[in-house]
């Protein structure tokens, strides 16, 4: 049965708790995380956050279709419950999970660390930038990307001993790959460079 109390920022809640929320409207698309049993509502992600998210999940998806038995899984989305002492469960613009990777998947939630985090800035910036980072390092993510569609800049962070350390900031020159899945390559002018259909 769904909490009927309204959710707000700040309010603290289990897991189980947290899973039974439900968002006043039907048709609200903010996103909510739990973070150390904090809930965080997050803004309505505005139209270029969106095009990005789906450009990006699209050359995954194009990319998968070239195996018979692909090398990894892309969500959109989805709650990732984190591996911590106290609840974490973060929602990943995209979370891509390799294959041997042992997270357990529900039609909940993903329960474990995916292999690549990405977020496109929202308002909150700092969230993405500071506490995101902290948050998937101390959970294991061994790539986080962060999207920067204002400035048109894509920075991909490996983990190191712990901690994330640049491996290389993209421009809307460049084409994004990683050694994590040998033959990805996504032409980030496709991704920052993009034009809205003209009005009919």
């Amino acid at each position: 049965m769904t909490t009927t109390i309204e959710p707000r920022t700040g309010m603290q809640f289990s897991v189980a708790e947290f899973l039974e929320l439900d968002l006043p409207e039907p048709d609200d698309k903010r996103k909510m995380e739990l973070d150390d049993g904090i809930l965080y509502i997050m803004p309505r992600p505005r139209i270029a956050h969106q095009r990005t998210q789906g450009k990006l999940i699209q050359y995954f998806f194009n990319y998968q279709d070239l195996f018979d038995e692909p090398p990894c899984d892309t969500h959109l989305d989805v709650i990732v419950a984190l591996p911590s002492e106290l609840p974490r469960l973060f929602a990943p613009d995209l979370s891509v999970i390799l294959r041997g990777n042992d997270v357990a998947i529900s039609d909940r939630m993903i329960e474990g660390a995916p292999d690549i985090a990405v977020e496109v800035l929202s308002s909150d910036r700092n969230r993405d930038l500071v506490r995101k980072r902290q948050v998937y390092a101390e959970a294991g993510i061994p790539e986080y990307w962060i999207f920067d569609e204002r400035n048109e800049v894509a920075t991909l962070l490996e983990l190191r001993d712990g901690e994330y350390v640049e491996r290389t900031v993209l421009t809307a020159d460049d084409t994004l790959t990683t050694p994590l899945l040998p033959g990805l390559e996504i032409p980030l002018a496709g991704i920052f460079r993009l034009r809205t259909q003209p009005a009919r």
